[in-house]
């Protein structure tokens, strides 16, 4: 199929932006009546506002359209609802900046402020409820997607397929089998069916780069797992030297400016959240105590930034000396060695707000990678390529990874998300990360894996190298 032929995507995307528009003007008008009424203008001073509104519906409508065209928000592909609720705040406050200064350049001063002030809220409504039209409308039509899993052996591969199963569902893709890269044959009859593809970590990267260079050539979508050093390029600026153009990997970590207001973000949310959950810390406490009579705390040695040792503070939500019963073992599913009150602690999360007395002493930061025992982050540190570039930051009570993932995603995993993180640092992904873990806190899904399934995991000689918590 040509792919200069107008499809229903292409038409959707133009409906999409077109009725974009509409909504915004529409919010523009609602926001008129609301303030004005019916007569859409001042009557104590007699000046027609509503006419500035008219002049700059042009410039309006124009940025409009590019600026929904330039964030993408035209792409429904997988997109999910949290990516619709981002854009409709960004694109919110971006157009309602531009409507201020086009505004001021183009003399529309009765334009009244009011109105664009208010007309910020109603755009980042109706926006989200036209994003959410056009995604029904979007899901309705296509079908849902098929997946073919490529890997070096069946085990490999079906490992792969347990760990991403229950997120199909959630971008409309529905398993289809399993395919060995080394049967060429059946590779490239895959490449040119109507399916999506799923290249395991373990596929070579002579092969991987072959393949993705034929997905690309028969518009095959591929979803593949980055090493670590594709992350360390993630937004790396180009240069060119002569004809040669040249990606630069600059050093990990956060710029003097990025530690100066991180830190005073994570003075002001952990004061407020200290102030605020001190009657909750009280109760919970005392439940500690009354459950067993043993200590209200935990306190575990970690590592932060540059390696250096810390102890961090958390509600205990173990058994006193659980580690004698069991010896270090990942917490799962129905682990004998929680206790009732801490079932519901880490449930709620409230056995980590501790934490913010560390970062308070200037030992940790809101958002960072996960802090981690020091034997532990040996082992990694010598299994695991790139894992010492994670302590280019502070360590976090919340962060991308824990966001992302679960009590027992797996080390190699995290450091993906955190990896991730530093390369893509910024204030407001800080903030992104504080309230998406809100969120996490009502997530029913914990674990992974269940307590006896992470018992016979070895982590002296396990390749999955698993992150222990509490214990």
């Amino acid at each position: 199929m040509s792919k200069n032929k107008v499809t229903f995507t292409h038409i959707l995307k133009i409906f999409f932006l077109c009725g974009l528009v509409v909504m915004v003007n529409f919010a523009y008008v609602t926001s008129f009546f609301v303030i004005f009424g019916s007569q859409m203008e001042d009557v104590e001073s007699g000046v027609n506002n509503y006419d500035a509104y008219i002049n700059l519906l042009p410039i309006i409508s124009a940025s409009s359209f590019v600026l929904a065209d330039f964030l993408q928000m035209a792409r429904f592909f997988r997109k999910k609802n949290v990516e619709v609720v981002s854009d409709s705040l960004k694109f919110s406050f971006i157009q309602t900046l531009i409507t201020l200064s086009a505004k001021d350049l183009f003399e529309q001063r009765a334009f009244p402020r009011s109105v664009i002030v208010l007309s910020f809220v109603v755009l980042i409504i109706y926006i989200f409820m036209w994003q959410m039209i056009c995604m029904v409308i979007s899901r309705r039509v296509f079908e849902t997607g098929s997946l073919v899993i490529i890997g070096s052996n069946v085990a490999t591969m079906n490992e792969v397929k347990a760990k991403i199963q229950p997120s199909l569902k959630s971008v409309d893709l529905d398993f289809s089998r399993l395919v060995r890269y080394s049967d060429k044959r059946a590779v490239r009859a895959v490449i040119r069916s109507n399916v999506e593809i799923f290249l395991c970590p373990d596929v070579p990267e002579d092969v991987k780069s072959d393949i993705i260079l034929a997905c690309a050539k028969y518009d095959t979508v591929v979803y593949v797992v980055p090493q670590f050093y594709e992350i360390s390029l993630y937004k790396s600026k180009i240069i060119y030297l002569n004809d040669l153009m040249v990606m630069i990997m600059d050093r990990m970590g956060l710029t003097f400016e990025q530690r100066t207001f991180k830190r005073l973000l994570d003075i002001f949310v952990s004061v407020i959240a200290l102030i605020v959950s001190a009657p909750i810390l009280l109760i919970c406490a005392l439940l500690i105590k009354a459950e067993d009579g043993g200590p209200v705390f935990f306190k575990q040695e970690r590592l932060t930034i540059n390696n250096k040792p810390y102890y961090i503070y958390k509600l205990r939500s173990m058994r006193v000396n659980a580690e004698d019963y069991t010896g270090a073992v990942i917490s799962g599913k129905n682990d004998p060695r929680v206790t009732k009150i801490g079932k519901f602690l880490r449930r709620s999360k409230i056995d980590e707000i501790p934490q913010f007395i560390n970062v308070l002493k200037g030992e940790m930061s809101v958002v960072g990678p996960r802090s981690e025992r020091p034997e532990f982050v040996e082992t990694y540190e010598k299994k695991i390529p790139g894992y010492s570039q994670r302590f280019a930051v502070k360590a976090g009570i919340t962060g991308l990874a824990q966001i992302a993932g679960n009590y027992d995603t797996t080390a190699q995993d995290k450091l993906r998300y955190d990896l991730l993180y530093i390369k893509n640092y910024s204030i407001l992904q800080d903030i992104k990360i504080i309230f998406l873990t809100v969120r996490a806190i009502f997530t029913p899904h914990l674990y992974n894996q269940s307590f006896e399934e992470n018992r016979e995991t070895v982590v002296s000689t396990d390749s999955t190298l698993i992150h222990h918590e509490e214990t």
